[in-house]
């Protein structure tokens, strides 16, 4: 009996070795979920939409390939379905992703960078890149000179004279064609205004008088005047600043007084700069019955005018005048003169003005101004 009740044992033992394991078995492990699935991430213009799927309500996690890590970068929970879709911002350089979720990862997906279009190249003319027009289109270049040589081409500029135009500048300058007012070099034109140690007899046609003051202006008339377009150039005012006393303008005049006396026929102030108010740069449009508060751009500045070469430019167009400093719309101005109609007086060819001279009024030069005062001009150019 004690041999057949240790076989008997025996056998039970080892047929409980091979029972099968169910959920009522002690210990029983639990089963492994599926990988989640991310399909083929779809790229538009400016985003990436990332689907797929993967256990019920699950916790989703996109993650994006750092280096040596995963950086999880958007987190989503999967429908009853266990369907998902996560939408990002489209990366700038190609990157690699994959989900997370119930402790499993996908298969990695590369998404590239969104193609950036190649921006139009402006076509070049004379003038170098033409600039477009504001309504469309691109300007022409019709003059340009960026003062190469030793000598101003005065085929291209007239030098202001007191003795055969009676006219002056500020503070009884004397207008006048020297070295010292007048002088090209380095690829620089440099007006200067002069203070001399003695005075000495200033003539004019109206009346000749005695000053030491020398001042100085060149201008394009009869030489190249244009109705309407972009006129522009790269200045540095007067190293002057907070000093009053000096004077520097870029501007237009009409070729011919059409309208009457000034401001009549008009006058456009492309860059006025005065040497008591440095900060600033002022554009103006002048013509009879002006309101002065609205013809002038006040919020112009240009802090660095008198240490770097700045742009300085307007676009003419039949309505308007838009004024840019370094590419940049500071002012513009619709024009609503006395007694005119259309686009008069801005509808006459105009020349190109550049002018030095002494300050008057509040900017009258004072005690501390130095004896000379002097604008450079890097170049002028002008578009049709």
């Amino acid at each position: 009996m004690g041999g057949l009740k240790a076989a008997l044992t025996a056998l039970i033992c080892a047929g409980a070795l091979f029972a099968p394991v169910t959920a009522e078995t002690a210990g029983a492990a639990p089963e492994r979920p599926e990988r989640p699935v991310l399909t083929k991430p779809v790229a538009r213009s400016s985003t990436v939409v990332f689907a797929g799927r993967t256990r019920a309500r699950a916790v989703v996690r996109l993650q994006e390939r750092r280096r040596a890590s995963w950086a999880t970068v958007a987190q989503r929970r999967a429908t009853k379905k266990g369907t998902f879709k996560i939408v990002l911002a489209r990366p700038a350089t190609a990157r690699t992703y994959r989900v997370k979720a119930a402790g499993r990862v996908s298969h990695k997906r590369d998404v590239a960078p969104a193609v950036v279009p190649t921006p139009e190249r402006a076509p070049v003319d004379t003038c170098g890149s033409r600039p477009q027009r504001a309504e469309g289109g691109y300007y022409a270049c019709s003059f340009y000179d960026e003062f190469d040589g030793d000598a101003l081409d005065r085929s291209r500029w007239m030098v202001q004279q007191t003795s055969f135009s009676g006219m002056y500048g500020g503070s009884k300058g004397c207008y006048v064609d020297n070295e010292r007012t007048v002088r090209v070099g380095g690829g620089l034109l440099r007006l200067t205004s002069t203070i001399l140690p003695t005075e000495f007899l200033c003539r004019s046609p109206y009346g000749s008088f005695t000053t030491n003051a020398e001042v100085s202006t060149v201008a394009t008339r009869s030489k190249f005047t244009q109705t309407y377009g972009r006129f522009e150039a790269r200045l540095k005012m007067p190293a002057e600043s907070g000093i009053a006393g000096s004077h520097s303008a870029f501007w237009l005049y009409p070729q011919d007084q059409a309208y009457g006396r000034w401001p009549g026929s008009g006058e456009v102030d492309i860059a006025e700069w005065f040497s008591g108010l440095p900060a600033n740069v002022y554009p103006s449009v002048h013509y009879a019955g002006e309101n002065t508060q609205l013809s002038s751009g006040y919020s112009c500045r240009m802090p660095t005018a008198s240490t770097a070469f700045h742009n300085y430019a307007v676009e003419w167009t039949p309505k308007i005048m838009r004024f840019y400093y370094d590419g940049r719309l500071c002012y513009s101005h619709r024009w609503t003169p006395t007694g005119m109609t259309g686009a008069q007086p801005f509808d006459k060819p105009f020349y190109l003005v550049l002018t030095q001279v002494w300050g008057l009024g509040w900017n009258t030069r004072t005690d501390k101004m130095p004896d000379t005062s002097t604008l450079v001009v890097d170049w002028v150019k002008a578009w049709s």
